[in-house]
């Protein structure tokens, strides 16, 4: 997306990414073949499973963006970085905006009964892990030097 100096250069917007892998997986399990997760659970059991996911997700990616936005950087992966934030969620991880996505994205697939949004996560979360999470990193530890990798030791990259 960029050359990597002003901002961390991934190869795709996370949102993105996770919104795409949705859609394929929909896509297959309407005109491929469908493929249940569950058998025998009910559907008011999947549905409140889901909402629980859908839900913790949400309220992880909200309260997160409200944090970058009190310490006055950007939450979107194209545009420069100018704090790096530690409270909250990002206490226990550096990644819990991507963290959420996945839960979001659990929440659809149990919701839609739907094995094929489990399969594409796979793949979404290594190109998450490589073309987002690994350029990020390195990003921030060029802008952010010693400040950054004391950071990166204390917390985990995810939970």
């Amino acid at each position: 997306m960029t050359d990597g100096t002003t901002t961390s250069g991934v190869i795709v917007r996370p949102p993105y990414l996770f919104l795409g892998a949705m859609a394929l997986g929909l896509v297959a399990d309407r005109w491929i073949v469908p493929l249940d997760i569950f058998g025998a659970v009910s559907w008011a059991a999947r549905q409140w499973m889901a909402a629980a996911l859908v839900f913790c997700g949400v309220a992880a990616v909200v309260d997160c963006a409200r944090r970058f936005r009190r310490a006055g950087t950007s939450v979107p992966t194209s545009s420069p970085t100018s704090a790096i934030v530690s409270s909250g969620l990002y206490r226990y991880s550096r990644n819990p905006i991507y963290v959420g996505l996945t839960m979001i994205h659990l929440g659809v697939a149990v919701s839609d009964n739907n094995a094929w949004l489990l399969i594409l996560l796979a793949p979404t979360l290594l190109i998450l892990r490589y073309g987002v999470v690994a350029r990020e990193e390195a990003y921030l530890e060029r802008r952010f030097g010693d400040g950054y990798r004391g950071y990166r030791a204390r917390v985990r990259r995810w939970i």
